[in-house]
């Protein structure tokens, strides 16, 4: 008797948890007039601003609002690297495009041991890297997360014609191995990795390299 209240008591709580979650994202809709990453400026407090998300002020609703509410959450970390909390669009549009997007949230020591008691599966990669993902109470305690950074990537190759023409010439160039290059566009806060062999990464970010 006691155990069956317990179960309909549980089954209770993740139904109001998933309501919860659902009405907080019901009203998402991409807008039709996004920005194009190729616009993104630092503002005059010196923040990266991209898709009209602010790096370090946006949160996570913000960019749901943008990309849509079906993400893949999870927090990555090993014993040689701090942990980072990351989210994961996989398929949504850019300028007719389709393209990845990670962002990389914010988020402290009391955030963390809130995390901590709401894991649903922890399971180490085979590059020796932890991955956490969370269950749905967590995920509604991340929608006010400020965003670090937004990585894009893009599902068709760019060449490097198409990026100096879309984002001009790079402040600074840097060459990392015969096929990887970095392009800074510090005006712009973002690092273009340039790759012959794999497809291109944008990364946004609040104090570009320079």
């Amino acid at each position: 008797m006691i155990e069956s209240k317990i179960i309909s008591i549980t089954l209770l709580l993740a139904v109001v948890i998933f309501t919860l979650f659902y009405l907080l994202t019901r009203n998402i809709q991409i807008p039709q007039n996004q920005s194009m990453p190729w616009q993104s400026f630092i503002n005059s407090q010196g923040n990266t601003v991209v898709f009209n998300l602010t790096m370090g002020h946006s949160s996570l609703i913000d960019a749901m609002h943008l990309f849509g509410s079906e993400a893949e959450i999870a927090m990555f970390g090993s014993e040689s690297k701090e942990p980072e909390l990351e989210v994961f669009f996989s398929n949504t549009k850019v300028g007719g495009i389709s393209v990845g997007v990670i962002l990389n949230l914010i988020f402290d020591q009391k955030d963390t041991k809130y995390l901590n008691n709401n894991i649903k599966e922890l399971r180490v990669m085979s590059s020796g890297v932890r991955k956490t993902t969370f269950n749905l109470m967590a995920k509604i305690s991340m929608l006010d997360l400020k965003i670090k950074s937004l990585t894009l990537i893009p599902k068709v190759d760019l060449s490097k014609e198409i990026i100096i023409n879309l984002f001009g010439e790079p402040s600074r160039v840097e060459l990392v191995s015969q096929s990887v290059s970095y392009w800074y566009y510090l005006i712009k806060g973002v690092r273009i990795i340039i790759d012959d062999d794999n497809k291109e990464i944008l990364e946004f970010y609040n104090e570009v390299v320079q």
